[in-house]
């Protein structure tokens, strides 16, 4: 079935729309169904106030455990979030709450639970962004039970420092890449020279280089996602990381042309392609970890493509609005933040462009 919101379109060309009639004892949803030949009339069904039910409301949810009012809350998130942040829940639910509450009441829930649980999360070894991101999914589960018992200490997260590419090691991973392979060479050009994440790299088809445009339009995304929220994973293409992320990039003469020249050997729908299949983001990381190898360059982390094409575009004189639409920022005080060090020659300039002022005195 396809779905659109809360209504779906039945394989018999019916449309069906639910909606939450009541709660189990168990304090999960129970839905109910209406249903019309077409979308608006069941979209103007659900607008109508329901029938009563025989169903009873949620029940006092200080009676249920944790684990079931987290397991609920996540059940209710599954067509509001994409299906990666869905896994990403329910490994934060199976490897971090479930093991630590078990069977423990929210009745029981104190602000001494919730801190013994917070600091066994940095005993565990769990960076403190991974600690905050688990925490702020627990409270959001459990929001409707106590909220005091979240005054907790969290753990702060360190300053994170842009790791990027000097000149030199640009040109020898590119060096690298181009001795190693097609897909390496394409895949890295690609990388540092627009400044695309690698999901966003492997999602690319060349139906989005539009080359009469001069433009490579980023449209989707592709992730290895949880299928089962265990360890069952699959290949998924999804939309960009935000609304601002869906960007069309500016192509210099030299990548058209070398794009132009693979897209004229290629006979795959996508970019990057191997037996008609596209390549997948952790291929490419394990293929970028082998070319740091070999241009002898110290383990970094694919994202810093990213970091180097943002700080060659500041070195370049890129003014910081473009070059934020171009990253798929939200703005350009986030660009600003993150690369300010590129502009530390521009800055010294600035201030020796002064030194006229001086000698005029």
């Amino acid at each position: 079935m396809r779905m659109a919101r809360n209504i779906y379109h039945r394989k018999n060309g019916r449309f069906e729309g639910r909606y939450v009639k009541g709660y189990g004892e168990n304090g999960k949803k129970k839905y109910g169904s209406v249903f019309g030949k077409t979308y608006a009339e069941v979209k103007e069904k659900l607008a109508r106030p329901m029938p009563p039910t025989t169903i009873s409301l949620a029940p006092d949810i200080s009676t249920l455990t944790i684990v079931e009012i987290v397991t609920v809350y996540l059940e209710s998130l599954k067509y509001q979030i994409k299906p990666s942040t869905q896994g990403t829940y329910r490994r934060y639910l199976d490897n971090h709450i479930a093991p630590y509450f078990d069977n423990t009441r929210c009745d029981s829930l104190t602000t001494e639970i919730m801190q013994a649980f917070v600091n066994k999360q940095v005993e565990s070894g769990l960076s403190a962004g991974t600690v905050q991101s688990v925490f702020s999914f627990l409270k959001a589960g459990l929001k409707s039970t106590n909220s005091g018992v979240f005054s907790v200490n969290l753990p702060k997260k360190p300053k994170r420092t842009v790791e990027y590419f000097s000149r030199n090691e640009q040109k020898r991973l590119e060096a690298a890449a181009k001795a190693s392979s097609d897909i390496d060479y394409l895949a890295m050009t690609i990388c540092l020279y627009t400044g695309v994440r690698v999901g966003e790299l492997c999602g690319l088809s060349w139906s989005d280089i539009d080359f009469e445009c001069r433009v490579l339009r980023v449209r989707r995304t592709m992730q290895r996602i949880s299928s089962d929220g265990k360890n069952k994973t699959e290949i998924a293409f999804l939309a960009p990381k935000t609304e601002t992320s869906i960007r069309d990039i500016p192509l210099p003469d030299f990548l058209l042309t070398l794009l132009s020249e693979f897209r004229m050997a290629s006979s795959n729908a996508y970019v990057l392609s191997v037996n008609h299949k596209p390549v997948e983001p952790r291929t490419i990381q394990r293929q970028f970890k082998r070319l740091l190898v070999s241009a002898e360059i110290k383990n970094i982390n694919l994202h810093a493509t990213r970091h180097t094409f943002a700080t060659r575009a500041l070195e370049s004189g890129f003014d910081i609005k473009s070059l934020s639409e171009i990253l798929g920022h939200g703005s350009a005080t986030i660009t600003l933040n993150k690369y300010a060090h590129a502009l530390d020659e521009h800055k010294r300039a600035c201030m020796n462009g002064l030194a006229e002022i001086f000698s005029m005195t």
